[in-house]
Formats: C-alpha cells, sequence, structure tokens
C-alpha cells in the first residue's frame, strides 16, 4: 500500500508541471510567441531598452492588466517599452480566430506589435507563468535581465516599485 501511494505520488510529481516565475536578477526565460498581428517575437526583441511587460494568465485579468498599463503608460520614462504578455490557456473548442478577433478588437491597431498573444498555454510555460486571475509585472533591463518581478493587481506601492525600476540607470543599461 505505501508503494503504490509513493508511486503515484511520483507520477504526480513528475507529471505536474513546474513554474519558475521571472524573478529579479535572472533573465528573462526563451519565449518564442506571435503578436496579435502575426508578426513572431523572441526574448531577444525585448534586448536594447528598458521594458515594462504586464502578463496575464486568465481570461478575466483583461481589466487588471488594463489598469495596470492605464497608471503606467504616461509615467514611465521615455523610451521605455510597454508590452502584454497574454499567455492563456483557452479551451479547444473555442475558435483561435474568435478570441483573436476579441483581442484586436480590444486593442488599437497602432497597438497590435505590442501585445504578444498566445492562447494555448505554451508561452505562459515557456515564461514559467502558473494560471492566476492576478496580473504580473516584469520590468526588464536592456540586458534582458529582470529587475522587478510583481504580482498583484494595480496598487500605489506596486506602481512606484515600478516607476522606481525603470528610472534606475546605469552607464552600462542605457535607456
Amino acid at each position: 500500500m505505501r508503494v503504490h501511494a509513493l508511486a503515484a505520488a511520483l507520477i504526480l510529481a513528475i507529471s505536474a508541471p513546474v513554474f519558475a516565475v521571472p524573478q529579479p536578477g535572472r533573465a528573462l526565460p526563451s519565449v518564442s510567441v506571435r503578436d496579435l498581428g502575426g508578426a513572431q517575437h523572441t526574448e531577444r526583441d525585448l534586448a536594447g531598452r528598458w521594458t515594462v511587460a504586464i502578463a496575464m494568465t486568465d481570461k478575466d485579468v483583461g481589466p487588471n492588466l488594463a489598469a495596470w498599463w492605464q497608471q503606467l503608460q504616461t509615467r514611465v520614462p521615455e523610451g521605455t517599452r510597454m508590452v502584454s504578455f497574454v499567455a492563456l490557456d483557452l479551451f479547444a473548442m473555442v475558435p483561435t480566430a474568435t478570441v483573436l478577433s476579441q483581442a484586436r478588437d480590444a486593442t488599437p491597431r497602432d497597438a497590435w506589435n505590442s501585445v504578444w498573444f498566445c492562447r494555448d498555454g505554451s508561452f505562459a510555460e515557456q515564461l514559467g507563468l502558473p494560471e492566476s486571475e492576478t496580473p504580473w509585472v516584469f520590468v526588464i533591463d536592456p540586458s534582458g535581465r529582470v529587475v522587478e518581478s510583481i504580482h498583484a493587481n494595480v496598487n500605489p506601492g506596486g506602481v512606484a516599485r515600478v516607476l522606481s525600476a525603470v528610472g534606475t540607470r546605469t552607464a552600462s543599461a542605457p535607456r
């Protein structure tokens, strides 16, 4: 009986997804994803500039992602790139064309390249993000390293942390 319980626990441990949420001091993991316009992106596309990435892994997080975006877009230093990581794992019966159409309708056309979108769960896995009803916010320096990682709905303290992180400049990390 004990052997069966141990075997079952081992099988669950092996098959359970492992999440390694990007942490400060580490490089953003390797990713490959398309934006709403269909262009392919990797983590290398974020190199060379400070970036604020707001990530969602649950379809109901959209309003919270938008709230972060509204609080930050006019307050981050000039030249700071902002992107949305829409890393969903949606029911297969919902057609991709329908999901993309809804996302495009909710996003101004000139911002489609800043919404990196995946509906099959692979982008969330690449990022190491479990499904959550709360958004993540990452500040990524020009070398591709995460300098701030927040998992919270928008709040004054979180906004201050993001603004402080993108406000920090060094000679080796130009704007």
